[in-house]
This record gives C-alpha cells, sequence and structure tokens, in this order.
C-alpha cells in the first residue's frame, strides 16, 4: 500500500503530542490511562486509516463520504469527551456517566484522529505523487 506513508505521519504526530506534553493541558484522557488511549487508539485509527484507503481505491466515491464521515466524526467525539471531562471534573459527585463517556471518548477521538490526519495527508499529497489507494 503507497499511503502506509501517510499512516505513518499520522501515528508520528500523535506520539509528538502524546510525549511533549500538549495532551496534558487539555483533559482529554485521565492520567491513568492516558498512555494506552494514545496507544491503543492510534493503533485502531492506523487500521481504520488502512480501510478508508482501500474504500479509497475500490470505491471512490463511497471512499470520499466515508472520510468526511470520519472528519465529522473526529470533532463529535472531541466535543463529547471534553464536555464530559469537563462535567466530571467539576461534579459534586461521583458521575459514573460522565466518565464512561469521557473514558470511551478519549480512545475513540484517537482512532479518528489519525484516520482523518492520514486522509487529509493523502488529499493533500504531501509526499512525492502518491494517489489514493
Amino acid at each position: 500500500m503507497r499511503n502506509i506513508i501517510y499512516i505513518i505521519m499520522s501515528l508520528l504526530a500523535v506520539a509528538g503530542l502524546h510525549y511533549s506534553g500538549i495532551l496534558n493541558e487539555f483533559n482529554l484522557t485521565h492520567p491513568i490511562w492516558r498512555t494506552n488511549a494514545t496507544l491503543y487508539g492510534s493503533l485502531g485509527g492506523a487500521v481504520l486509516s488502512a480501510l478508508l484507503f482501500w474504500a479509497c481505491g475500490a470505491k471512490p466515491r463511497l471512499g470520499r463520504w466515508l472520510e468526511g464521515l470520519v472528519g465529522l466524526g473526529f470533532f463529535v467525539v472531541l466535543a463529547v469527551a471534553l464536555l464530559n471531562a469537563r462535567a466530571f471534573i467539576e461534579a459534586e459527585n461521583y458521575d459514573p456517566s460522565a466518565i464512561w463517556y469521557w473514558h470511551k471518548g478519549s480512545y475513540a477521538v484517537f482512532v479518528l484522529f489519525v484516520a482523518a490526519f492520514a486522509a487529509l495527508l493523502a488529499k493533500l499529497r504531501i509526499i512525492g505523487k502518491g494517489g489514493r489507494g
């Protein structure tokens, strides 16, 4: 697959965000599961990226629609994770639903970020003449 470089670049972007400490400032993930969310979420995002690139090669119209859906889904999941993080942090009592959405949302953010960022890099053709598929 010639688009593997875009997947690797998006994984490197997540690693850079994780190890630079930028993610600590946003309360995107709880400190206890921060490493797991970035690692496993990014690996899931790499698989989703490969599936998106395959879909773009097999059925370009469907692939473009799925890329848009992944991009939109990233922003929705990001909002859900951040709002529930804030709700959990500011709650006077333990709120199990907020922690559940914050936990699952933090994994989904990384899955969708890697897939959306890799698709964006491929669309912009950052490296060489690599095309879709």
